[in-house]
């Protein structure tokens, strides 16, 4: 009984260490990809359209990592290229989807703004205009 349970635990840590390799190897695939600087770019602009603009534009990977070839991930790499190609439209959508009603919104504050300011101009005369109440001469 005992052996089995120490057979189940080094098999679970094995099953662990695995996943764990996978997920590395997945991210270095994904981070050297061609289109990866574009994700990164579409998802910082997203969260600035979302009212995050105080992201730290350093935090951008400019260097790219060399491609690993020999190291095979979860993916083939066309199915990489379909789903970086997916995320990064998605993201554009999304962007497009998150400035729409903020434009919107704009647009109807300046819309009442230049309503405001011709209420105001039609009700108040400027000092330099005289209210109508001076008589004509031939009164």
């Amino acid at each position: 009984m005992e052996n089995a349970d120490q057979r189940k635990k080094y098999t679970d840590q094995e099953n662990k260490e695995e996943e764990q390799e996978d997920d590395e190897t997945l991210k270095k695939r994904i981070s050297s990809h061609p289109l990866y600087q574009q994700l990164v770019e579409a998802h910082l602009e997203c969260l600035e359209v979302g009212g995050l603009e105080k992201i730290n534009r350093n935090q951008r990977i400019d260097e790219k990592q060399p491609i690993n070839k020999s190291s095979l991930g979860m993916f083939s790499q066309s199915d990489l290229d379909l789903f970086m190609e997916a995320y990064c439209l998605a993201l554009g959508k999304l962007k497009e989807a998150i400035e729409e009603p903020q434009q919107e919104s704009m647009d109807f504050i300046d819309n009442m703004h230049s309503q405001l300011k011709e209420l105001t101009k039609t009700t108040h005369p400027t000092p330099a205009e005289p209210a109508s109440t001076t008589r004509s001469s031939g009164d």
